[in-house]
């Protein structure tokens, strides 16, 4: 018997989504497309793999047999090439966006270890990456692994490995400009504006709960283009008060104040467990040195996380 990989990547794609068009919208094929790969893997197995009534999809018991061998098929077929590259392919790593901390330290990484390669994306979402790295297509990403709208998926490890300040951003000219920390009593007024009301949840999440625990308004904007993107839009409302990173390097007609308390966003790598990729363990290990490197410890007076990823923190032994 032949097995055709494209139609065990199509066999795992639906099975995970349990859905045909978000597989196929996966896989940048048609629905046809797609049914007629499962078909012919199914023919080929002599078995059916999925039930499809109505608009659900479940794997038979057969399905539930053969899914992790599918996965491990991929896997061996990427060894193969590595095999006759004599050489590894790239760590595919999401850094979830271009100004935060986890592209800084992968490129440090990259500097120090040149045979750690890297082949990096931005989906600016935890639960996207996620869904990769069950289809086998990132090796790591990071994120905040909590307020993601849906459980923890099975098969997925995650270790906290550094949290990143965040500060507010006003116009030159806003009334907090010259504010030196601003604090409940000052945001009281204008609260915080967010340039996002869906995705990325977990940092809405988390942005949210810090307005909660200060008992100030939040404003939101359904489109998020980016960084450049929220700077426009606050020249054009120069009244709102953003969150940012207190690392960032901002244009001189923005103003960057800290917080009281001041808010974390934490950082988790995930990572399947089951993963053969030869550098993978290596960027594990060059992280759980930079965790030893930077101890943290939060004051619940000065500084401010959410309950979960409190949690994460003494986990992580920080």
């Amino acid at each position: 018997m032949e097995l055709d990989l494209a139609q065990v990547r199509a066999f795992i794609a639906v099975a995970r989504q349990l859905h045909f068009g978000r597989a196929s919208s996966e896989l940048f094929l048609t629905q046809q497309a797609l049914s007629k790969r499962i078909q012919r893997l199914e023919a080929a197995l002599g078995e059916q793999l999925l039930l499809r009534q109505h608009q659900r999809v479940q794997l038979t018991p057969a399905g539930e047999r053969f899914l992790p061998h599918a996965q491990t098929l991929l896997d061996a077929a990427r060894d193969a090439v590595d095999a006759v590259r004599q050489r590894p392919a790239p760590l595919r790593v999401d850094v979830w966006g271009p100004v935060h901390r986890p592209l800084r330290l992968v490129r440090q990484f990259a500097d120090e270890q040149p045979g750690l390669l890297f082949e990096l994306s931005m989906r600016r979402s935890l639960a996207r990456a996620l869904d990769a790295l069950g289809r086998g297509e990132l090796d790591a990403a990071f994120g905040r692994p909590h307020d993601l709208g849906r459980p923890w998926p099975d098969g997925l490890a995650r270790r906290l490995v550094f949290v990143e300040p965040v500060a507010a951003a006003v116009m030159v000219g806003h009334p907090l400009a010259d504010e030196p920390v601003l604090t409940a009593r000052q945001l009281s007024g204008t609260g915080l504006w967010l340039p996002f009301d869906e995705q990325p949840a977990e940092l809405l999440g988390l942005l949210r709960g810090y307005a909660a625990h200060l008992g100030i308004p939040v404003q939101t904007t359904s489109l998020n283009l980016g960084v450049e993107h929220t700077l426009d839009e606050l020249r054009r409302h120069p009244h709102r008060v953003t969150p940012v990173g207190a690392d960032w390097a901002l244009p001189a007609d923005i103003r960057m104040i800290p917080l009281s308390p001041v808010p974390y966003l934490p950082w988790s790598v995930v990572w399947r467990p089951d993963n053969r990729h030869p550098l993978l363990p290596h960027l594990l290990n060059r992280l759980a040195e930079q965790v030893a490197a930077e101890p943290v410890a939060i004051d619940p007076v000065k500084e401010w996380l959410p309950e979960p990823d409190l949690a994460d923190l003494a986990l992580a032994g920080r």
